[in-house]
């Protein structure tokens, strides 16, 4: 629906606009988008640098990735149900912020506020990881992006089979700009969303019980930002629990939708 912005649109119903993360590209949602579709009209988006969405129309920062998913939504022409996954859940906290277009329900999973430690706040992860990840970027990213895969995965009783799943998907859309991977590492150990407010907005907020990127805690923290919000804890899995229970995750999400 832009001209450098690719989307695999599929059913019919409400609107439900997906955002994948770090990496990735829209077609990594698999069975979980195919679950959702049954029920709603999904549009699952490849982030500007990712999958088949190779141009970058600016700089890849927060606020220029959040322009071009809004600029998408509103030729819509309707307000949307919008599903974050990890990075994803960044640029949809930052939609939220901006409050330039409207919305009706946000999901988001395995997403934080903050993914980084800070003073206060220790439900995150060390800065160093995010260093150590930017500097073996500058020498085998192809390596570096399978390295983060398996961070994603552990802890999970399901690793394997997740792990194999993210593996086989990474590249069939061809390989991300190596800009936008370096800028994308940049938002995830950057950002920081603990002053949000939600704006009175209906909001999930789905976690995988053995997450080591975003521990559990956090839903105690989401439940500042959003006080009535729905809460899914999925057990067994890591950080990518729509690949790990698609069933169990899209029809708790279509519920809450519906709901």
């Amino acid at each position: 629906m832009t001209d450098s912005l690719y989307s695999e649109v599929t059913g019919h119903g409400e609107n439900v606009v997906l955002l994948h993360g770090w990496g990735m590209h829209g077609g990594l949602w698999g069975s979980f988008n195919e679950i959702l579709s049954n029920s709603f009209m999904t549009h699952a988006i490849d982030l500007p640098g990712f999958g088949y969405s190779k141009s970058l129309k600016s700089n890849f920062t927060l606020d220029a990735i959040t322009e071009d998913i809004e600029e998408y939504i509103q030729r819509i022409g309707q307000p949307v149900n919008l599903i974050g996954w990890s990075l994803g859940g960044l640029i949809t906290l930052n939609i939220l912020k901006r409050n330039n277009i409207n919305l009706n329900k946000i999901i988001l999973i395995s997403t934080t506020p903050c993914f980084t430690k800070k003073t206060g706040w220790l439900n995150a992860i060390d800065q160093s990881v995010f260093d150590v990840f930017s500097t073996d970027l500058q020498h085998d990213y192809k390596k570096t992006l399978k390295r983060f895969l398996s961070l994603q995965t552990r802890g999970s009783d399901l690793a394997r089979d997740d792990l194999r799943v993210l593996n086989q998907k990474l590249t069939v859309r061809g390989d991300p700009d190596i800009q936008a991977l370096k800028n994308g590492l940049n938002i995830l150990s950057e950002t920081d969303f603990r002053d949000i407010t939600g704006n009175n907005i209906p909001a999930m907020i789905v976690l995988g019980e053995k997450d080591t990127l975003v521990p559990l805690p956090v839903k105690d923290e989401f439940e500042k930002i959003f006080p009535a919000c729905e809460k899914l804890i999925l057990e067994k899995t890591g950080h990518a629990p729509f690949i790990s229970k698609p069933e169990i995750c899209a029809e708790k999400i279509k519920n809450f939708i519906n709901g």
